[in-house]
């Protein structure tokens, strides 16, 4: 659905009992209908979404806009939580969990976070800020429950640099898949279903994220480097020193591109299905177990064995993609095609909280204000899609069905619809 004003007159009147739940554990009002606020300056429709161009059309003083953004203390993660406790349910039942990085360019050296890097917007490195983010998917849309800025370096090596930026003092170094990771945990922490957790290569090759995953008890499957060194049969191991590793009387490791030439005719499984256009795309999916080098604990010995799955289209010269999956069952063709596409409904938020929504607009500099924002801008994106769900026919839900009560979100609502209603300012609107 495209995301215009028509969309957003028409259900503005819905967005109060949406809003009200998420903010109420801000505290002062003064905070709440800030929020109210913002969150209204990203879906009212408009070229740039930075605050100066939203406190236009908002009506409302862009110093106010830009304290309540950037200064006020209050907390997003209690916003994150209200989140996964009250609209996560909606989606259910999941069927993954996403993990993912999405960048954006910037200018300058100031902004919190920026550097020259890789840029998945641009493909290339480019100065640019790269954040780290979580999403919930019933396989057809996904819904951010978890995000957070990524540090370079260059950064956290620079006190006086983070210091300048407000990063907090407990702030250290830790690479996409450490993020990814510790977001997970928050994630279970508040409740949420888990699911199979998607992720692509950069994520997939990490050991310490695919051990941390089984830790936490979480089922993955995720892109895998063809590079990755693997055996198909249980390893003999030994100790040496104060490490466990393969026994030198094992045969050698071969890399997974190796072991998927290994799937013969019979193990490979032919499978179908509809894109989002109609069409109909075909694949062979086929599987092996595997016991990759990376996932021994070289602490205790212990070497869990997992599954090497190959997406491989029949008369293709090399695998369409290889993942390591982590399942309580053995795979299926059927599981493994749905959990090979699943992980691309998080590109549909990157870009549309990009495109309509403003989350790669933020000019402000502090770690603060850009967490503020990045919370904020998913409240935006999820009444959007709150509003496409609801659209749908047989499709109930009881968020934000009631009626709100707290006046600093109502009457904040009811000046902005007053201010529609007038047309003011109609030529930015």
């Amino acid at each position: 659905m495209e995301w215009n004003q028509k969309h957003w007159r028409r259900s503005v009147e819905e967005f109060p009992e949406f809003l009200e739940p998420l903010v109420s554990g801000m505290g002062r009002s003064e905070r709440r209908e800030g929020a109210t606020l913002y969150v209204q300056g990203l879906l009212i429709p408009g070229e740039r979404k930075s605050i100066e161009p939203m406190a236009a059309r908002l009506g409302t003083d862009s110093q106010k806009l830009q304290q309540f953004i950037a200064d006020s203390p209050w907390d997003d993660q209690t916003i994150w939580r209200t989140i996964r406790q009250e609209v996560v349910p909606v989606l259910e039942p999941l069927t993954a969990w996403i993990v993912d990085e999405t960048g954006w360019l910037k200018q300058g050296k100031h902004s919190v976070g920026v550097a020259h890097q890789y840029c998945g917007a641009v493909g290339k490195r480019a100065n640019c800020q790269v954040s780290v983010g979580v999403a919930v998917t019933d396989g057809e849309i996904a819904a951010p429950v978890a995000g957070q800025l990524y540090l370079p370096k260059s950064w956290t090596d620079d006190p006086a640099r983070c210091v300048a930026a407000g990063v907090p003092p407990g702030i250290t170094f830790q690479t996409k898949p450490e993020i990814a990771l510790a977001l997970i945990g928050q994630v279970l922490n508040d409740g949420v279903t888990p699911a199979p957790v998607l992720g692509d290569e950069a994520y997939g090759i990490s050991a310490e994220f695919r051990r941390g995953l089984r830790e936490y008890g979480c089922e993955y499957f995720l892109n895998a480097g063809s590079d990755v060194s693997a055996w198909t049969k249980p390893v003999q191991t030994r100790k040496a020193k104060k490490y466990w590793g393969p026994a030198p009387s094992q045969p050698p490791s071969r890399s997974l591109s190796v072991l998927s030439r290994t799937i013969t005719d019979q193990q490979w499984h032919p499978v179908a299905w509809r894109t989002a256009d109609g069409g109909k795309r075909t694949t062979r999916i086929g599987w092996l177990p595997v016991y990759v080098l990376g996932d021994l604990n070289e602490q205790t010995g212990d070497w869990p064995q997992t599954w090497l799955v190959v997406d491989w289209p029949a008369g293709h010269e090399n695998p369409y993609h290889l993942y390591l999956a982590s399942l309580k069952v053995p795979p299926t063709a059927k599981r493994c095609v749905q959990l090979s596409r699943g992980r691309f409904a998080i590109e549909q938020f990157f870009q549309r909280d990009k495109t309509d929504l403003g989350f790669d607009h933020y000019e402000g500099r502090s770690w603060r204000g850009f967490h503020h924002h990045l919370v904020l801008s998913c409240v935006a994106y999820l009444f959007v899609l709150l509003i496409l769900l609801r659209s749908k026919k047989n499709f109930r839900c009881d968020v934000g069905s009631g009626t709100a009560s707290d006046s600093a979100v109502v009457d904040t609502v009811h000046r902005m619809l007053s201010i529609l209603q007038n047309k003011i300012q109609p030529e930015i609107l």
